[in-house]
């Protein structure tokens, strides 16, 4: 069953349970109503006593007879007997004959009363009461009326609530279907391009905007979000493979062609031996570290670090020493304030690193790198040309590489991992450049709490 048939079914049972529940009320309200009514017209019948008995005199007058007061007089729906004085009990009557109530009854000495009563297969509402002549005077009257007599009516009133409990529940399903239609044709929209998607891998696709804040529209905008998201990664993913298949394949065929070389040749008797090995030892070393940096760099983007309170300026500081330990006589300025940074301390000294060497590498020799670290900021200023300005929006992407870098080693992973650490840990990198250089800023947020630094460590 579809979402829309649901809904609308699940309206029309909850309509269907109001509307018979008001209708019950309704059902025995009315049947009580009538049976009041019936009790109602039975006192009414037997004030009428008096005149009825008057009538009966006159009918006897008139045709020279004895008044039979004992002989049953229809009112209506109403049967009326009456019973002069004297009233004695075993006297016969259509529900059955009088007793020693009826005869108390007769002579005021018990009140007027009602009665259900039987003959044969036929049941009976029964009123007795004193003849309304007032008290001295002897006599009863008895009035009746069929209990099935209203059946008619009750059964009338329980086909027409029926059949509008019935019709309510039609109805309703009817304009739920109508309703649900329209609220869940977006729903209906977002399924189709679920599937359509799923069928044809395009991730280009996107919904119909409504306009509507609801919690509809919220999916809907969701939905194009993530679909956003997902082209958006597979782009990067399928871009990462190509541009490293490419970055790969240019260490894998210079070391593949040294060692053609060394097979080829006299073995390790050429010559050209040791220095065939030695190329072919720093290309499985451009190898390793580009590996490692692919590595990196997707755990920076993809996991959660670990973060913990560390001094800035101690990471710093040890990322600068092993930079001038692999370059002899490296020119390094340092300005190093002791601040505190809540960071993942490993990720954080790898971008540090990174913006080092890439400053060292565009410094020339008589120039000097300068490093500042001041309120969980580490700055690194080179003396290189700068970078155009075409190329500012790109130096953070993959394996990106300005016009001007392309001859220097490398393969443009290092600056998209310091941008990989500054987004992994809620921090920024930025640039500024000119003709005599660029500086690029790592900042961070303070440690939560308040956190101070004491004898060279935070506490």
């Amino acid at each position: 069953m579809t979402l829309r048939n649901r809904v609308s079914v699940a309206a029309a049972v909850g309509v269907l349970i109001v509307v018979a529940a008001v209708s019950t009320v309704l059902y025995f309200s009315y049947a009580a109503s009538l049976h009041s009514r019936v009790d109602a017209t039975l006192v009414d019948a037997a004030q009428q006593a008096a005149s009825i008995g008057q009538r009966i005199k006159q009918s006897a007058s008139d045709s020279r007879s004895l008044p039979d007061f004992n002989r049953p007089v229809t009112v209506g729906s109403v049967e009326v007997q009456l019973f002069p004085d004297p009233v004695t009990a075993g006297q016969p009557t259509r529900s059955g004959p009088l007793d020693s109530r009826d005869v108390a009854v007769a002579e005021h000495d018990e009140p007027a009363y009602f009665a259900n009563a039987r003959d044969g297969g036929q049941q009976f509402r029964v009123y007795t009461a004193p003849l309304p002549a007032g008290p001295g005077n002897g006599g009863l009257v008895r009035t009746s009326r069929a209990a099935n007599a209203d059946d008619g009516a009750l059964r009338n009133a329980a086909l027409l609530l029926a059949g509008l409990t019935v019709a309510a529940a039609g109805i309703t399903y009817g304009a739920a279907r109508l309703t649900a239609g329209r609220i869940l044709r977006p729903i209906a929209e977002l399924t189709a391009a679920a599937e359509h998607i799923t069928q044809t891998r395009d991730l280009t696709a996107r919904l119909r905007d409504t306009g509507t804040n609801d919690e509809v529209g919220r999916l809907r905008s969701s939905f194009d979000t993530m679909l956003a998201a997902l082209h958006e990664s597979l782009t990067a993913q399928h871009q990462l493979v190509a541009d490293a298949s490419h970055e790969l394949r240019t260490p894998l065929t210079s070391l593949t062609t040294n060692l053609d070389l060394l097979q080829d040749g006299a073995g390790l008797a050429d010559p050209q031996a040791p220095a065939l090995v030695r190329a072919a030892r720093e290309q499985t070393g451009e190898l390793d570290q580009l590996v490692t940096d692919l590595l990196d760099l997707a755990r920076y983007h993809e996991s959660t670090p670990h973060r913990e309170t560390v001094r800035l300026d101690l990471l710093t500081d040890e990322a600068v020493r092993r930079a001038r330990q692999r370059v002899c006589c490296a020119a390094i300025d340092t300005e190093l304030h002791p601040c505190l940074v809540h960071v993942d301390p490993a990720a954080v000294d790898h971008a540090i690193s990174n913006l080092v060497d890439n400053a060292m590498k565009w410094t020339p020799p008589d120039a000097t790198v300068r490093v500042v670290v001041d309120n969980g900021q580490v700055s690194v200023t080179d003396h290189g040309p700068g970078i155009a300005e075409e190329d500012l929006p790109r130096i953070f992407e993959r394996f990106y590489r300005a016009p001007a870098a392309r001859g220097m080693p490398g393969a443009g992973l290092g600056l998209a991992i310091v941008g990989g650490v500054a987004q992994a840990n809620s921090g920024t990198v930025a640039v500024q450049t000119g003709p005599r250089g660029s500086t690029f800023t790592l900042a961070f947020l303070p440690p939560p709490g308040d956190v101070e630094v004491a004898n060279g460590q935070p506490e």
